[in-house]
């Protein structure tokens, strides 16, 4: 009896000390998983080498940011350079301002045709590239830059672009350079960059997406300049995604919807305006998920429409083949 309860005792007294050890150690370990930021463990595109055209203001900027923020290496691109620093500034002021532990930022400048100059924040990196698009010897040292910095491109982002600075029906439209110039911005251009992305940096298992429009699908009166840039973009993603499905590279387009920016400027109460970060979760799932198909094209307003009413799990419903289906009699 009494070894029995000597034996009690010295368990007791073992089975305190483990709990005065290990259950703060337990604490601590909860507490510590609690104060880490949830993006660190949900990086949807960490590791990922990104470029996004157009990337100064706007529609790009908001590209450039979510990806950014989602853990990938980022290149920007603009002819711009004060535009692409503030780009980086708010993609560093993101990432650092939550995390004290975060690396501070710095710029430095490459001289480079294409001028580069880089925000680091711990393990991800964005890259600043003064290019015009519509010059193939700016796109080409760019490209080139990026490969020589990362090695290459997983993802490329072709969303530089115009408007139709003048409307009118075709008996007014006499200017025939404005078109000419428009379909070498929207259409010319993003050739001129996917060209070099495929040759240089993306030969196999990568992602295209073109930022197009709805009125790539449908006419608008007096747009008709615009209207053709944006019908001959879908085509080309169309074109493009057959001719690269052999090594694994999946193109697709996305139409923004009515954002409001500085080159296509809309009233702020009008009914369907959206910001340009409001179309992060189309975004996301057109880089991230793991799409049995290439050659379509979404709407950010129907993307949306689809998972508020059938949830998340239906968001693949809001794709559509940019080909027409086959006509039966």
């Amino acid at each position: 009896m009494v070894g029995a309860a000597i034996a009690s005792t010295k368990r007791h007294r073992l089975v305190h000390s483990v709990q005065r050890v290990v259950l703060p150690q337990i604490l601590i370990l909860i507490l510590l998983a609690f104060q880490i930021p949830k993006t660190l463990a949900m990086l949807l595109l960490e590791g990922k080498r990104i470029l996004v055209t157009g990337s100064g203001r706007g529609i790009g900027r908001a590209i450039a940011l979510i990806c950014h923020q989602e853990g990938a290496q980022v290149a920007i691109s603009s002819r711009t350079m004060s535009e692409l620093d503030e780009t980086a500034a708010l993609a560093a002021e993101a990432q650092v301002a939550p995390l004290s532990n975060r690396s501070s930022s710095s710029i430095t400048h490459n001289k480079s045709s294409a001028v580069a100059a880089t925000t680091t924040c711990a393990n991800t990196k964005m890259n600043i590239h003064v290019a015009d698009v519509t010059k193939k010897e700016d796109v080409e040292a760019m490209v080139q830059e990026i490969v020589n910095n990362w090695g290459g491109i997983d993802i490329l982002i072709n969303n530089a672009g115009g408007a139709q600075q003048q409307k009118g029906s075709v008996d007014i439209l006499e200017d025939e350079q404005a078109l000419t110039s428009l379909l070498q911005l929207n259409v010319v251009s993003v050739h001129l960059v996917t060209n070099a992305v495929c040759r240089l940096a993306m030969k196999k298992d990568g992602r295209i997406l073109n930022i197009s429009s709805k009125a790539g699908k449908v006419g608008l009166e007096n747009y008709s300049f615009y209207v053709a840039s944006k019908f001959a973009l879908e085509g080309m993603t169309a074109s493009w995604s057959k001719e690269l499905k052999h090594k694994n590279i999946i193109v697709n387009s996305l139409s923004p919807g009515m954002v409001n920016t500085r080159s296509f400027p809309k009233p702020p109460d009008k009914k369907g305006v959206r910001t340009p970060d409001s179309i992060r979760k189309c975004l996301l799932f057109a880089l991230t998920s793991e799409m049995g198909y290439t050659g379509h094209y979404v709407h950010a307003d129907e993307f949306d429409a689809v998972v508020r009413e059938k949830g998340e799990a239906a968001a693949s419903q809001a794709w559509k083949a940019i080909d027409e289906l086959p006509f039966h009699i």
